[in-house]
């Protein structure tokens, strides 16, 4: 039986919301454990409550991968291999100086803890930051933040991946890193 991907989605994203709303800080706890995860603990106090908002633990990424294992198997491989994919995004921001200001001290706590930076932005009206947290030969955590006038994006991604997959999981998640 072929599902149609709009149908996927819709069942995918209803599903997240489900479980998502139900159990969205035991899903936090758990996930603080890994060290692929970043404490964003300040946004709401900085952009208010975000306009979109995904917290996804490794019991739905299962899930999300058995759903997906016969349409495209590389998915279904790589969400099997997460913890987590957190994102919050927030819209018509007024705090652009002080999310300018949360991004760097941000910053500065990851490359202390041992993220590697990878892609650095800055100008007057925008900050952007990637960083990965590696271990050996492996991607256990990636992080995007990007705070421009407009809009400010905030994802972390947890586990094993490499990371010309972090498009595929947003991809998957409906999320436009660009």
């Amino acid at each position: 039986m072929n599902i149609p991907n709009v149908f996927k989605k819709a069942l995918l994203a209803g599903a997240a919301f489900l479980l998502v709303s139900g159990s969205a800080l035991a899903q936090e706890d758990a996930l603080k454990g890994y060290p692929g995860y970043v404490d964003f603990g300040e946004l709401v106090e900085i952009f208010g409550e975000p306009t979109v908002q995904i917290a996804v633990g490794e019991s739905l990424l299962g899930l999300v991968g058995s759903l997906s294992a016969k349409e495209d198997p590389e998915a279904a491989a790589l969400f099997k291999r997460l913890q987590g994919v957190r994102v919050n995004v927030f819209e018509d921001t007024d705090g652009l100086a002080e999310g300018i200001d949360y991004v760097k001290s941000v910053s500065q706590k990851l490359s202390g803890a041992g993220w590697e930076s990878v892609v650095s932005v800055n100008s007057a009206d925008e900050q952007v930051r990637i960083f990965m947290m590696i271990n050996g030969d492996r991607v256990e955590g990636i992080t995007v933040m990007a705070v421009e006038e407009t809009e400010a994006v905030f994802v972390n991604v947890i586990g094993d991946l490499n990371p010309e997959e972090l498009e595929r999981v947003m991809d998957n998640f409906d999320v436009e890193l660009d």
